[in-house]
């Protein structure tokens, strides 16, 4: 008898490590993103350059999981921003500066994931939002509010719930790493959203602060490099933004609206910034599906900015997209912003006139106007 348990044994064992390892898996994805942009007033004059990631930020990344048993998985992400037309690394050059983070997640309990991370408004108001259907230029001049995922959060823990009646959760929280200081550089965030049918509601909340610089769990603050926002956050402070969306798809057409207030705090007041900056932020969207391959949208978006100093911005964008395939499709989409009032130099040390700057560009405009045009290609893997 002996002599037949243990085969049995070693046999069934052999079964069991070679379902294990079947349930542990391993996906390479990403996607490749270029066009070509003109856009005026851009340093005095026209400006015709190479774009890298206009629809979706040009990414590739390894992200797996593994069947621990009883519905409860291991996952990890590892997601490399990059510029296609130079090469170079993107996120001030991080190796994995788009995502990276390991936990554990469980169908009926939710996700914890620790590492650099997504806030909960990126994750759940995001995608219902202009952005979410034509990328950066349908985004908030400067992306004042986050609403084009600026900020990634280090050090972070985060709980994703199950979806429950249509309602999904997120919470967060970064450590500034700061000894003697728990609260120092943190960041705090949470969302809520929910979905029934074509309808879709989310609403969320992020709060990071940057006391030294360099303690920040944000990594630093907003600043795609115009002056929309760079002047206030070269200074110790914080930021928060509230976000609401709300989109709802029926027949071809898909329409959205949003809200933000985002605030830009200084903790050394000088001559210029020596109050609260507000960004108040209203926005919609209308997109028609023509084919299952061909679809178009238009967006208007307001902001609002008060406090040290005061400015708006109106910006109209419109959009084409034509799917060659699953994984590929080719683009064109045009912007329109023109700008009033001050704001800060980039060094935050002088009052300047607002400058255009449509949706999350970094070529904004030397003046109160600008066109930015792009036509492109985007491939999927």
């Amino acid at each position: 008898m002996n002599r037949l348990a243990l085969p049995l044994f070693a046999s069934l064992l052999a079964t069991a490590s070679s379902q294990a390892f079947a349930q542990s898996t391993v996906t390479l994805y990403g996607v490749a993103d270029e066009g070509i942009t003109y856009g005026n007033n851009v340093g005095g004059g026209a400006q015709w350059a190479a774009a890298s990631g206009t629809m979706s930020g040009s990414r590739f990344g390894l992200r797996g999981e593994e069947d621990l048993g009883s519905g409860l998985k291991a996952v990890f992400n590892l997601e490399n921003g990059y510029d296609l037309s130079t090469g170079k690394l993107g996120q001030g050059g991080r190796m994995f500066g788009r995502k990276a983070y390991v936990g554990l997640t469980d169908a009926r309990l939710g996700s914890i994931t620790l590492g650099r991370q997504y806030d909960p408004t990126v994750d759940l108001v995001q995608g219902i939002t202009g952005d979410g259907v034509f990328g950066a230029f349908f985004t908030t001049p400067g992306d004042a509010d986050n609403n084009d995922n600026s900020i990634r959060v280090n050090n972070s823990v985060k709980y994703t719930s199950p979806t429950l009646a249509g309602f999904t959760f997120e919470a967060m929280y970064g450590f500034g790493g700061t000894a003697g200081s728990i609260s120092s550089g943190n960041s705090i965030g949470a969302a809520l959203a929910w979905s029934n049918g074509g309808l879709n509601i989310a609403g969320g909340y992020l709060y990071t602060k940057n006391d030294t610089l360099a303690n920040a769990s944000s990594g630093g603050f907003i600043n795609d490099g115009s002056l929309v926002t760079a002047g206030y956050g070269v200074a110790p402070g914080s930021f928060q933004t509230a976000h609401a969306a709300i989109s709802y798809a029926f027949n071809k057409f898909t329409v959205g609206a949003r809200y933000s207030n985002s605030q830009y705090k200084t903790y050394m007041q000088t001559a210029v910034f020596n109050d609260t900056e507000k960004f108040n932020v209203v926005s919609g969207y209308v997109a028609y599906q023509f084919t299952p391959a061909l679809m178009a949208a238009v967006n208007y978006g307001y902001t609002k900015a008060s406090g040290a100093q005061s400015a708006n911005y109106n910006q109209v964008s419109a959009g084409v997209d034509y799917f060659l395939s699953k994984r590929t499709d080719v683009y064109a989409i045009a912007g329109y912003t023109k700008a009033n009032g001050s704001t800060l130099s980039a060094d935050g040390t002088s009052v300047v006139a607002a400058t255009a700057n449509v949706g999350d560009y970094n070529n904004a405009s030397s003046n109160g106007k600008q066109v930015l045009g792009v036509v492109g290609i985007r491939h999927k893997f």
